[in-house]
């Protein structure tokens, strides 16, 4: 059982949740861009939280199916349709043997997610699915899918899915969160201000990567680059040009740039939404408050 690409979306990769527990060997988690989204998908079909689904960038494909399937829409919202007839995000979808699958361009976000009910059946890579295109692993041979490609999908063991759920989830991607970087200290009051009360774009230099954002130019107290050490995911760097770098799911694991801020893990879903020319403030708050809020968008998930 298998989907043929017909013609392939900006980037469509088979993502998971991510390739966790490895960083000390300098592999990074991947995964999808925006958790949340694809959590949601997974919840909504009742399958395992951790199975993969296809990730849409900016406009997506068109897929044929080959047997029949349970699919459903996550993310932000691009317009669909089965078979030129439009179809809803957030709604578990019937598709028939033959039909086809049209995702168009997004109407806000960057992303959206195709889940399908059983999952689909793509080796697993140290315990993850999830693609890395920078190292060429996991997924679909490691690469974007493209036109052409067959992906194949478990069939359908039972039909039965969850009724009645609902989710409480933040999706404002006009505030990021931040607590305090490992190197806060190293940038003075007037450099925090700068950063705190100013506006952010983000750049279409930016990737799976690192999120590039251009606004005010931010600066440390010492002249130099700071010594090599853990990168974690959210971390925002401040280059020696000054510059700031949001580090994404495809991060490198070491880096030796000041971190002024991390964004919150309960907001790192926003950053995978946000796309070329949005616009946002960072707001720092406490860790206390970073883990209610995190703790707060687990508790809605497990409904």
């Amino acid at each position: 059982m298998s989907l043929t690409v017909i013609k392939s979306g900006f980037q469509d990769m088979i993502q998971d949740l991510g390739r966790i527990g490895y960083s000390h060997l300098g592999i990074s988690e991947a995964g999808a861009a925006d958790s949340i989204s694809l959590r949601i998908g997974n919840i909504l079909l009742g399958n395992n939280i951790k199975e993969a689904g296809i990730e849409l960038t900016l406009f997506g494909g068109s897929y044929l199916f080959n047997k029949e399937a349970i699919i459903l829409l996550s993310g932000s919202i691009f317009p669909s349709f089965i078979d030129n007839n439009p179809i809803d995000f957030f709604q578990p979808i019937h598709i028939d043997k033959g039909q086809i699958l049209t995702i168009g361009s997004t109407n806000d976000g960057a992303r959206c997610y195709l889940a399908i009910k059983g999952g689909f059946d793509v080796p697993s890579l140290l315990g993850s699915k999830a693609t890395h295109l920078m190292s060429k692993a996991g997924g679909h041979y490691g690469r974007n899918i493209k036109k052409g490609d067959k992906i194949k999908y478990f069939g359908l063991d039972n039909i039965n899915l969850p009724n009645n759920i609902k989710f409480n989830i933040d999706i404002d991607r006009s505030v990021l969160h931040v607590t305090k970087g490992l190197q806060f200290d190293l940038f003075d009051d007037i450099n925090k201000e700068l950063f705190f009360n100013n506006e952010f774009t983000v750049s279409h230099n930016s990737n799976r990567m690192g999120l590039r954002i251009t606004g005010p130019k931010i600066s440390t107290k010492i002249s130099k680059d700071i010594l090599t050490e853990g990168l974690p995911l959210g971390a925002i760097q401040i280059t020696g040009s000054s510059d700031s770098i949001i580090s994404f799911v495809d991060h490198q694991t070491t880096g030796g740039y000041p971190k002024i801020a991390n964004v919150i893990a309960a907001d790192l879903h926003k950053v995978g939404q946000l796309k070329p020319g949005d616009k946002f403030i960072f707001k720092l708050m406490s860790l206390d408050q970073a883990e209610k809020l995190y703790f707060q968008q687990e508790s809605s998930l497990k409904k």
